[in-house]
């Protein structure tokens, strides 16, 4: 009998979807910049080697991260949760500069843009810390990806 995917799950592959897709596209269009504008500069070795893993990462957590999710894969499981502790690596380590601004002002009346920009931080950073924690512990999520579900799978 197949459960039903659960909200983490799917949350997570729509996330990596986004992330990794933007980021390819990112990625694609600086290199067909460099190609039309300094073709001759692609073919240093500092431009070669990061072409070459830039766009292996990205294949392989757009391919085998959310088609893993997808496939109720265990490679799947755990790439999507590297994706997710180095999304909240990246926000806590983006996040701390604008906390520390904020907590180091010694106005009473802060700025409403600021005070409304360290609330919406927190509050994204706790989401995905929280996202984090059930994908990694919840049993839900661990019962998705246990082999036995399925007697057809290999």
């Amino acid at each position: 009998m197949k459960r039903s995917r659960p909200a983490s799950i799917l949350i997570t592959q729509i996330l990596m979807l986004f992330l990794f897709g933007l980021m390819t596209l990112g990625l694609t269009f600086s290199f067909l910049r460099a190609l039309v504008l300094y073709p001759w500069d692609l073919l240093s070795v500092r431009a070669v080697v990061f072409f070459t893993l830039a766009f292996s990462l990205m294949a392989i957590f757009l391919i085998y991260g959310v088609g893993g999710l997808w496939k109720r894969k265990r490679y799947g499981y755990w790439l999507g949760i590297l994706f997710l502790a180095l999304v909240n690596l990246r926000n806590i380590y983006m996040y701390a500069p604008t906390m520390y601004r904020f907590l180091a002002s010694n106005e009473l009346r802060s700025d409403a843009f600021m005070i409304l920009a360290v609330v919406l931080q927190s509050v994204m950073v706790v989401l995905l810390l929280v996202l984090l924690l059930k994908v990694s512990f919840g049993k839900a999520e661990r019962a998705f990806f246990s082999p036995s579900l399925d007697e057809d799978r290999v």
